[in-house]
């Protein structure tokens, strides 16, 4: 009697790869789009990308391949949509997940171990606790990630709204679209968010923040004096006139105020 073949083929699309660098940098690349990402260690950078992996697994209901190279090999890994991760064999195939556990890794924040497939930290309650990635490098129009050929990702039914946390407000601000500075005009039709500003190092229209039609966010750094960049070792600056897609819990530096993003 033939034994039944259980391996599963894993589909060549979508296309994902990773570098992975010793000081925790790299940068993940989905359908030839990039992302710069960082976490304080390798192993958190490997862990959130292969987060990010299943997210993509779980929209698609079906595991995904992902291709990780380091300074020394690269693997062929498989992601499945509920956190199981296994090695692709030669002839692109994986077998029966049977037995194995879902991947683990630390959050980003407050350092608990919970399944990479976590929305939301089991701990200190932040979304996406395994994300690493800062940056999409790219033009505005490659921002939309996450696509299905050849129809594309629809926008969501509304529009979140945009909440923002900035160090010298009391109460967090609900907002569609932001102009943050000293005294912001409202660029584009923006709500104006004046900010205090201690050592007057914020600009008077300092950083623009939007949520575009695919619910992502985008913050512009609008010529300001001192710049727009991110709350990482090391930290991803920003060209002045250029959108970038931020995902949500960003800490922003702006001169010498930070800003805290968040979707509602």
């Amino acid at each position: 009697m033939t034994t039944p073949d259980k391996t599963h083929r894993v589909a060549d699309w979508p296309r994902i790869s990773a570098t992975v660098r010793p000081d925790g940098s790299g940068v993940l690349t989905i359908n030839k789009t990039d992302r710069l990402c960082h976490a304080a260690s390798v192993d958190a950078l490997r862990t959130g990308m292969i987060a990010r992996c299943a997210v993509i697994a779980q929209q698609l209901r079906r595991p995904v391949r992902f291709e990780v190279t380091d300074d020394t090999q690269t693997w062929q890994l498989a992601i499945r949509p509920e956190g199981y991760v296994q090695l692709i064999d030669d002839a692109g195939k994986i077998p029966p997940a049977d037995g194995l556990t879902v991947h683990t890794g630390p959050c980003r924040i407050c350092r608990h171990t919970q399944p990479i497939t976590a929305a939301k930290c089991e701990q200190c309650g932040i979304a996406g606790p395994h994300r690493v990635d800062v940056q999409v490098v790219g033009p505005p129009a490659e921002h939309v990630i996450e696509q299905t050929p050849p129809t594309g990702t629809p926008a969501p039914a509304t529009r979140p709204t945009l909440r923002l946390f900035l160090s010298t407000a009391h109460e967090p601000v609900d907002v569609d679209s932001a102009a943050i500075g000293r005294r912001p005009e409202p660029v584009d039709g923006r709500r104006p968010i004046a900010v205090h500003s201690p050592g007057r190092m914020l600009s008077r229209t300092h950083a623009l923040v939007d949520v575009d039609n695919a619910g992502q966010i985008l913050v512009t750094d609008h010529h300001s004096g001192n710049g727009v960049q991110t709350a990482t070792e090391p930290p991803m600056i920003f060209q002045p006139g250029r959108p970038y897609v931020v995902q949500p819990g960003t800490t922003l530096v702006l001169g010498d105020v930070t800003c805290r993003i968040e979707l509602r």
